[in-house]
């Protein structure tokens, strides 16, 4: 949709991690407004209608200046292999990764020009990229693939070795500032605190990274966390509603991360929670890890249960 000529404006890196569940209007602005009003590209594996792709044009264009849109819908290795869809990634002034399943992004997209293409944008670090549900997953240094269902609290901390545990993956997005960082997304809507400690024990037992940097930054929906160069990041969210980002990081290595028994962590993790708003909260600095808004939290794990639940089911 739009202008179909290449247009080449000067753009600026940021990176934005939303939540899911609906679009969070915000971050979206925030990331066009770093694009220059140049060409989106829209990555998802999902087919979506001529009429929903107007929609989308039409809803992105009202937040700010876009060239055009492009929605690549690539949903096999062959297409993740095609020179067409590697062009389109490394000509566009913004790029955009969908929801749906991470594990599916994962099989069809690692190891391809695609993959490839989002790793140099990445680096190069003069266009801003986002995602969210899954797009937000797979953005991070440390992103969980599950090679079956997607594991709940509950089973997470009865047993961090759980078969939906596998798998914490570190070779598809290395984007430096999350470069041992895990992501997690709808945190408070499923019910997720519980399953992020985990990843976090499991990371540090399975030396995924080291003590002092193994980090998660969960969303709840319709949040977002946008990065800009510096590791300056603030959150996006309503005004009506307690949409929150969590800044989590580790305390001390896990007393007992064993398969088949509850995990037993008692000085856990320390969360940084801050509310979003549709000016951006904050900001949070992601190299000193830490704020001057928002509020921290310890929470710690005691055979299976956490000390305390500080997401904020609506």
């Amino acid at each position: 949709m739009g202008n179909a000529a290449d247009v080449s404006p000067e753009s600026e890196f940021g990176l934005a991690l939303v939540g899911g569940g609906g679009r969070c209007p915000e971050a979206y602005r925030w990331l066009i407004e770093r694009s220059g009003g140049g060409d989106f590209v829209f990555l998802t594996a999902a087919t979506y209608s001529h009429q929903e792709d107007e929609a989308f044009f039409a809803d992105m264009s009202r937040l700010g200046a876009v060239d055009s849109i492009t929605t690549l819908t690539v949903a096999s290795r062959a297409r993740a292999e095609a020179p067409e869809v590697e062009g389109f990634i490394r000509g566009a002034e913004l790029v955009f990764i969908d929801g749906g399943d991470q594990a599916e992004y994962y099989e069809l997209w690692n190891n391809t020009r695609l993959h490839r293409a989002l790793r140099d944008i990445l680096a190069a670090r003069d266009v801003p990229v986002g995602g969210t549900s899954a797009g937000m997953a797979v953005l991070s240094g440390l992103a969980y693939i599950p090679e079956r269902q997607g594991v709940t609290s509950a089973e997470a901390l009865a047993d961090p070795f759980h078969a939906n545990m596998a798998a914490i993956r570190k070779d598809f997005l290395l984007e430096d500032f999350l470069l041992h960082t895990i992501t997690d997304t709808h945190w408070s809507e499923r019910n997720r605190c519980g399953r992020t400690i985990a990843f976090l024990a499991r990371i540090v037992a399975d030396g995924l990274a080291p003590l002092p940097g193994a980090r998660a930054i969960s969303c709840d929906e319709r949040t977002a966390v946008c990065i800009d160069d510096q590791a300056q990041a603030v959150v996006f969210g309503r005004d009506d509603s307690d949409d929150y980002a969590y800044f989590i990081s580790c305390r001390s290595a896990p007393d007992r991360c064993l398969p088949g028994q509850p995990l037993h962590w008692p000085a856990a993790v320390s969360v940084w929670k801050l509310r979003g708003s549709p000016g951006g909260a904050g900001p949070f600095d992601l190299k000193a890890w830490r704020s001057g808004s928002g509020t921290k939290h310890d929470v710690n794990v005691v055979d299976g249960t956490l000390s305390v639940d500080i997401q904020t089911p609506r």
